[in-house]
Parts: structure tokens; C-alpha cells; sequence
């Protein structure tokens, strides 16, 4: 749970935001049930956890930096996301979750465009490890190359098979690839 106090604005970082804008125009009523029931998942990394804020027809993502019990203040976060995985600081930057191929077939396709019927630009076997960001509200989610720096793509989320699903091996070999 994420601890809240009435404040116009948190400082992130170097930054300082206000909770109006972080909150997408959301009323506090909302804001405060969706702290209640936000979800908390691990992408890998043993200090960071992300809290997924759902805000009904919009989400937002904080990155924390802390150790359970999972209850986290504003000044445990130290970077927020929004519903397309985008930062709010710099646009450019999205939150990256490794993931290999949950896909009989042993291998899926990464298209150009979040559709079946756009171009395929790549193919990613079972076995090989790569970053991936939720979009919120989709089907789809961004793909991108094992050390994150190369967009590839879009993969049917329904193909992905996270971090937190993985068996231990594979969870070692993420971590090792993302932390070494």
C-alpha cells in the first residue's frame, strides 16, 4: 500500500510534481480506493518493486525502492510511469520487465503494429530473454531487445511470460543479464 498525506506536491528525485498532475486530473476519492487496492509486482531487481495505481481508464506505475513489508511512502518512489509505460519525466524512457515466450509453438511474432494483421519484424523463441512494458488497457505490450536498448516491436501479451511466473533458472539467467 502506498502511504499518502495531503500535500500539493511530492519531490521524485531531482523533481518536484505536483499531485494534480500525477494523478491525470483524478479526484482524491479515486486516487485514495485505488491506493487501497494497488497491485505490487517484482520485475526482477531485489530492491525495486513497481505499484500499479488503476485508475479505472488510466493507470499509473511507481517505482519503488524498498524491501517488504510492501508499504511504501512517497519518498520511497523514484520514478512514475504512465499508462502506456512511458516516464512522466522523459518521455522516451519506458519501464522495461524481462520476460521470455509463453507460446506452445515454442517461438512468437513481433509485429510492427499491436495487430495480427501488421507486418511480423522479428521472431523471439521460448528460451530468449527480453524486456517488454505493459500498456495499460491493451492486448499488446512494447517489445524490446534482451539489454532493453532497441525497441523491436509489439508481442500479444498472452505470449509473455513474466518475471514473477518464471521457473528459478530462468529467473537467474534474467537477473544475471539485467544486474551483471
Amino acid at each position: 500500500m502506498l502511504e499518502t498525506y495531503q500535500s500539493k506536491y511530492i519531490d521524485i528525485g531531482d523533481n518536484t510534481y505536483s499531485i494534480k498532475s500525477l494523478y491525470q486530473g483524478k479526484s482524491d476519492r479515486i486516487i485514495f480506493a485505488a491506493i487501497t487496492k494497488a497491485h505490487v509486482f517484482s520485475y526482477g531487481n531485489p530492491l525495486d518493486s513497481v505499484v500499479e495505481l488503476n485508475l479505472d481508464d488510466k493507470a499509473l506505475y511507481f517505482m519503488v525502492t524498498t524491501e517488504p513489508p510492501r508499504s511504501f511512502r512517497y519518498s520511497d518512489i523514484n520514478c512514475i510511469y504512465d499508462s502506456k509505460g512511458r516516464n512522466l519525466l522523459y518521455n522516451e524512457d519506458y519501464m522495461k520487465f524481462p520476460a521470455v515466450i509463453n507460446d506452445p509453438d515454442g517461438f512468437t511474432y513481433v509485429r510492427e503494429r499491436p495487430s495480427t494483421k501488421s507486418k511480423v519484424k522479428a521472431k523471439i523463441r521460448r528460451s530468449h530473454i527480453f524486456l517488454y512494458t505493459p500498456i495499460w488497457g491493451s492486448d499488446w505490450y512494447r517489445a524490446y531487445s534482451d539489454d532493453g536498448s532497441l525497441f523491436i516491436g509489439y508481442i500479444y501479451r498472452k505470449r509473455i511470460l513474466p518475471f514473477d511466473e518464471c521457473p528459478v533458472d530462468i529467473k537467474k539467467r534474467m537477473k544475471k543479464i539485467m544486474f551483471d
